[in-house]
């Protein structure tokens, strides 16, 4: 026999309105049973990985780039790969003597931390922001973390996340710009010529 759902509902209402008596020690045994479980070890990691606005300084920026520079070009001094002629390391072509760089697209790998995502795209003026393109179609690869290795043109480029093809999400481990056209932020990303 069914019983009438006011009749449910009221009932229920009367025995939510009844008080709850617990013991003095109630409180003392839940808390000792949530201090006994195993800590989260992502944590960390996780409060690591949440996005955070970095300012640079120009002066700073100015000063750590030109420090990058004296160091990588006194490495190559050291090492010797200005005049090397073996093919694998050859900055100077060996018959003209004029630098050879390759500007063929390069291999980007994009990561992203989103354990609630069902899909997620990578989108950029390298590949006019669409999300059905098959190239940048990242890849859950578990814990949440979502990737996908795609090539970008060399140069300076702008681009997003897009979870499940309507949240966007810049790159929490990028520096940050803003979209002239809409007014959004987006991720900046320097591609540098290689050497052949």
């Amino acid at each position: 026999m069914r019983e009438d759902p006011e009749s449910v509902v009221q009932r229920a209402a009367r025995e939510l309105k009844e008080p709850v008596h617990l013991d003095a020690s109630f409180d003392a045994r839940v808390m000792g049973a949530v201090r006994a479980l195993p800590r989260h070890r992502f944590g960390v990691w996780m409060r690591m990985l949440r996005p955070r606005t970095i300012t640079f300084s120009p002066v700073f920026s100015g000063l750590a780039a030109a420090a990058l520079f004296v160091v990588a070009l006194s490495m190559g001094r050291a090492l010797g790969t200005s005049g090397a002629t073996d093919g694998s390391d050859t900055l100077l072509s060996p018959k003209s003597g004029a630098a050879v760089v390759n500007t063929s697209p390069r291999d980007v790998q994009f990561v992203l931390v989103a354990p609630n995502a069902r899909k997620v795209a990578v989108v950029g003026d390298f590949n006019d922001w669409d999300t059905a393109h098959a190239a940048y179609q990242a890849q859950h690869r578990g814990g949440g973390v979502w990737s996908v290795t795609a090539p970008v043109p060399v140069g300076h480029h702008r681009y997003s996340f897009v979870v499940d093809d309507s949240l966007w999400v810049t790159d929490p481990t990028a520096p940050r710009v803003l979209d002239e056209d809409y007014g959004r932020p987006n991720s900046a990303l320097v591609v540098g010529e290689s050497a052949p």
